[in-house]
């Protein structure tokens, strides 16, 4: 069985947006993307339900399934070809490596993905990355990819709500993540003073209006290799923040204005 962590992937190569969501069941399986793709490429599969009860199935595409086949329960990967390490770049690779990004413990993605079952958590749509040469036979047709943004609880947590162990679990990733780019880890004056530097030249490059739920989609291209990245979309979503910043908040549009 392959590992899951993010951690060990090599590097490489109906939609809904902004939402609690708790995952209901998570295992991998073929997927033909609605016929395109014949016979089916393997694919981590998540059925969550909204806050508003809408029922929602998300597939992340693994690779080839000359490389890749679901497990016969469905709870992991089997390689089946000549490559050994699932990779950062495919749909799944993104997926678990945000997860982990936002605090999820990495040492709890082994081998068995329905870890993740029970999970609640907001999410957010981020740019699919471009991928040159793909074949459509291969998959990996969406635009934009579901990835967690803010652990709320996790499966194993009995009490509902955010956990103070999420809270610390996600800051102390965000330090090691950054350490190797930064003297030390900014503190939430630098994350607001950051976001508001980058929303003020977005704002600008968008002719002064930008609707919030474009920002995070935005955030995430301006500042792909930031490590930062991820705080700094927390800290621009929020409604206090964009209440306060040098430009006109319409909470009732959902719209910032120059």
């Amino acid at each position: 069985m392959i590992s899951l962590n993010p951690e060990t992937f090599a590097e490489g190569g109906g939609l809904i947006d902004d939402v609690k969501v708790t995952f209901d069941e998570c295992n991998f399986e073929m997927f033909d993307y609605g016929g395109k793709i014949v016979p089916g490429v393997p694919t981590l599969k998540i059925s969550m339900t909204a806050e508003d009860g809408e029922e929602v199935t998300q597939n992340y595409s693994i690779g080839s399934p000359k490389d890749w086949a679901p497990s016969e329960d469905g709870k992991g990967v089997v390689a089946i070809g000549k490559a050994t390490e699932l990779r950062l770049s495919s749909n799944c690779g993104i997926f678990l490596q945000n997860l982990v990004d936002v605090g999820f413990p990495a040492d709890k993605l082994g081998e068995d993905i329905s870890i993740l079952n029970g999970l609640v958590a907001h999410v957010i749509q981020i740019p699919a990355p471009k991928r040159a040469g793909l074949k459509k036979k291969e998959g990996d047709f969406e635009k934009t990819i579901l990835v967690v943004d803010e652990i709320i609880k996790l499966p194993w947590e009995k009490k509902s709500g955010k956990t103070k162990g999420t809270k610390t679990k996600a800051k102390t990733k965000a330090k090691t993540k950054a350490a190797p780019e930064t003297e030390g880890t900014e503190g939430d004056g630098d994350l607001n003073t950051k976001a508001i530097e980058l929303l003020t030249t977005l704002l600008a490059e968008c002719d002064g209006t930008i609707a919030k739920k474009d920002l995070p989609a935005k955030i995430f291209t301006a500042l792909k290799s930031d490590p930062d990245r991820n705080a700094v979309i927390k800290v621009a979503f929020d409604d206090d923040f964009l209440s306060s910043g040098p430009w006109t908040y319409n909470a009732e549009e959902g719209t910032l204005t120059l």
